[in-house]
């Protein structure tokens, strides 16, 4: 657990995508696996119960396919209450694009799952990543990346400055 988590901090992007949860070119069949292979490293990082990647499943079939934020970019959630522990997110990269859904912004080959456990606990950390999500340079070298320490290093311009010691 990052230094930032532990003194009860608000999370930051690089504390909650690390090399524990991120996957790069993964081979998916549809939408439906690659919400349930982002949710499975979730729960193996034991931030979110298992009955929340039906939950984030059930979302997108509720409410359509909203959750693909612009073209090629899916951000699978659900409820706080559908089994959240702490706030979280997975991100992976497909090595080919699958249909969500969306007419505007199909097909999807970068999925972020997320999981906030109250309602400001994960605002710093999505406030980030909308940052780099805006870089399309930055997007296209995560879509590119071949392995993990490539998206960290780009994960890491985003983790906000430091703190300045007190005088």
């Amino acid at each position: 657990m990052s230094e930032g988590l532990q003194k009860g901090l608000l999370p930051t992007l690089s504390d909650l995508l690390t090399g524990d949860t991120i996957i790069v070119k993964a081979s998916v069949s549809d939408w439906r696996e690659a919400i349930t292979k982002t949710g499975e490293v979730l729960v193996k990082i034991g931030a979110v119960e298992p009955r929340y990647i039906p939950a984030m499943t059930r979302f997108k079939e509720e409410f359509g396919p909203y959750i693909v934020i612009a073209p090629g970019i899916a951000i699978p959630h659900a409820r706080p209450e559908d089994g959240v522990r702490r706030p979280c997110l997975c991100l992976m990269t497909l090595e080919k694009p699958v249909e969500f859904g969306s007419e505007h912004n199909d097909p999807v080959d970068l999925v972020i799952a997320f999981g906030a456990a109250d309602n400001n606990q994960h605002l710093k950390a999505l406030a980030q990543l909308a940052k780099l999500l805006s870089n399309q340079e930055d997007v296209e070298r995560i879509r590119g990346a071949r392995r993990k320490e490539e998206v960290l290093e780009i994960i890491l311009k985003y983790r906000g400055k430091k703190p300045k010691p007190p005088i």
